[in-house]
This record gives C-alpha cells, sequence and structure tokens, in this order.
C-alpha cells in the first residue's frame, strides 16, 4: 500500500500542470494524476481548485526568504535582495508565475490568490521609495522600477519557455542589478 502523498507533493503537482494548462483548463483530475491521488482525496484534503492553488502559492512564496523590512543606504544590496529572490522564483516558478499573472486579470480565482504575493510588491514599492527619496534611484513609479529591475528575469524565464534556442543559464543578480544601476541612477547634477 503507498504512503500518504505530502501536500509539498500536491502542491507541486497543481503548480506544474497549471504551468502547462493555465488555470481554467487545469481539472482537478489532471492535479490528482500528476500528484498520485485520488481526485475525491484531492477535494477531500483542498476542498476546492481555488484553495488548492492558493495553498500551493501560498507554501511556494513561504520557501523563498525576503527580508524587506529594513532597507539600508545601499541600493545595490537591497535591489540584489530583491533580485536574487525574484531569479530564484522565474528559475523554479516561471511558468506559473506568468501563466497566473496572465490569468488574473480574467479569472476572479487567480486574481483573489495573486493578492498575498502582491503584499510582497508593496513591500518591494517601499524600498524602491526609500532609495528614491534617499536620492540613489530615479523617481518614477515604483513599479516601473520593479519591472525595470525583474524584466530581465521574466523575459528569460519566458524566452525559455517558448524559444529552446534560448540560453539556459541561470541570471547572475548581481549583473542584473549593475546593469540596471546604470540606467536607473539620477544624472549627476552639473
Amino acid at each position: 500500500m503507498a504512503g500518504r502523498v505530502s501536500d509539498e507533493a500536491v502542491f507541486d503537482a497543481v503548480l506544474k500542470v497549471v504551468a502547462e494548462q493555465g488555470y481554467e483548463r487545469a481539472t482537478t483530475r489532471a492535479i490528482a494524476e500528476a500528484a498520485g491521488i485520488n481526485e475525491v482525496t484531492l477535494f477531500r484534503r483542498f476542498t476546492s481548485k481555488e484553495n488548492l492553488l492558493r495553498q500551493a502559492v501560498r507554501s511556494n512564496f513561504t520557501g523563498f526568504s525576503l527580508d524587506l523590512d529594513a532597507p539600508g543606504d545601499d541600493v545595490e544590496a537591497d535591489l540584489l535582495t530583491i533580485v536574487s529572490y525574484y531569479a530564484r522564483l522565474y528559475e523554479t516558478r516561471g511558468g506559473v508565475v506568468l501563466t497566473l499573472m496572465r490569468e488574473a486579470k480574467f479569472s476572479p480565482d487567480v486574481a483573489a490568490v495573486l493578492a498575498e504575493p502582491e503584499a510582497l510588491l508593496e513591500k518591494v514599492d517601499e524600498v524602491v521609495l526609500h532609495h528614491q527619496r534617499r536620492g540613489a534611484l530615479v523617481v518614477e513609479p515604483p513599479r516601473h522600477t520593479f519591472f525595470a529591475l525583474v524584466g530581465p528575469l521574466m523575459m528569460r524565464s519566458f524566452a525559455r519557455r517558448v524559444d529552446r534556442r534560448a540560453t539556459q543559464q541561470p541570471a547572475d543578480p548581481k549583473a542584473v542589478v549593475r546593469r540596471f544601476l546604470e540606467g536607473h541612477r539620477p544624472e549627476a547634477l552639473p
């Protein structure tokens, strides 16, 4: 007799199936099969597909540490913390992140699930605003700064999903931050 399948194994299965098929097309039957459990067990343990996705996303995000509670005076160090976090996220879960971002606009279930990761983006906004007020970054809407910072990571993840010739090398967070800062530090006053 097989042992109980762990929640983590089920969460990995749901994130994999959603990355491949999208949330709306991913069936609980396909998720159960990928996890190696029966569909009734899936519902007994998680009650609904939305709840399953919510728990999987929550569990996945807690597996990454991002300490942004106290931004410092070193803009490069703080940005490196952010980029390192998102580099790991996109390397391991890039497919599901891109899928959920795309589907959130059309699916209230997905939008509700992404409310928790949105709180993380608000912390990133505070770090950006802190460094803008210090004069270390160009003043612009914080999300513009965020997307300019992590955009290369997102594109690398996207490119690997659609172009087999795209680089398979992980991004170098230090290089990403260095290149970003070349274009986002305020210009020196004459």
